[in-house]
């Protein structure tokens, strides 16, 4: 029987022949998941051959894998900022890009302009991600987090328990393009989300992982990638209280038209943070 270790070099290398990205993380990844280990605690274990059942349930992601389908669908979970997070093919796979919204939250607290016990609305919560790693990270917020369907939603919510903080995030279905803000409690010490923002223009451009497999409603608004923000932008006065903040992600280039968008509906004290690839990344504003 052949081990780990050699089942690892064979499909790293046909992972790498078949242009599938990060062929050896994937490989590893998922003959964790199929030993149903750690990957730091399969490493201890190169030497040993796999049983039947194991070598079935690699042999069976392995074939999803070589479809383009993104390893985190099919273990289905995947971290962020240091937490593990549920995920199926309902909601977008959170990214590292977006972690900087949480340092720029827990620098904000640390500097204490974020005063305690604040309301925070989170718009398009996915997987919940941003709601739970925040209520995780800051306990003395109370969080609204909405998305367009029961079942994101329900993802969502276990991932709230899975972290222990169910009690301190309501989930409400609510499309914040096409209904009152109002719908939401607003409004709200700080609004943060991530919107899709990937103009239809470029959605052919994607790799096929995202394309074909991730929620296209969660990758882009169906015009030029600013839809969400401009109604964020309409919407302010009844979205953030007076003093309230505003934190968005952003694409790659579309720093100066939100910057633009928010300025425009009186925000101030307008920020970017760039990520480590030196990208704009997040926008901050207040009210």
């Amino acid at each position: 029987m052949e081990t780990i270790q050699t089942l690892l070099q064979k499909s790293t290398s046909f992972f790498a022949e078949k242009g599938i990205g990060e062929p050896k993380l994937s490989a590893e990844h998922l003959m964790a998941h199929a030993l149903g280990v750690k990957r730091l605690q399969m490493f201890l274990r190169f030497d040993q051959p796999l049983r039947e059942d194991e070598l079935e349930r690699f042999r069976a992601m392995v074939r999803r894998r070589l479809q383009h389908e993104p390893v985190q669908y099919i273990v289905g979970t995947t971290e962020f900022y240091g937490l593990e997070f549920r995920v199926s093919p309902s909601v977008l796979i959170p990214r590292p890009e977006t972690e900087h919204l949480i340092d720029t939250f827990l620098d904000l607290r640390k500097s204490e302009l974020l005063r305690p016990d604040l309301r925070l609305l989170d718009i398009g919560t996915g997987s919940g991600a941003i709601a739970v790693t925040l209520a995780v990270h800051m306990p003395e917020l109370r969080v609204t987090a909405t998305d367009l369907s029961d079942d994101i939603l329900e993802i969502a919510r276990g991932n709230a328990a899975r972290h222990g903080v169910e009690d301190r995030i309501q989930f409400l279905r609510h499309d914040i393009l096409k209904e009152s803000p109002a719908a939401t409690d607003a409004p709200f010490d700080i609004v943060v989300s991530n919107p899709p923002y990937i103009p239809a223009a470029e959605v052919a451009e994607l790799q096929p992982e995202i394309r074909e497999h991730e929620p296209l409603e969660a990758t882009t608004d169906g015009t030029d990638g600013l839809r969400y923000y401009r109604r964020i932008a309409e919407i302010v006065p009844d979205l953030i209280k007076n003093g309230g903040l505003l934190a968005v992600e952003i694409g790659h280039g579309q720093s100066a038209e939100v910057t633009g968008l928010f300025s425009n509906a009186g925000l101030r004290d307008l920020s970017v943070r760039q990520d480590y690839a030196g990208i704009d990344r997040v926008v901050t504003a207040w009210r």
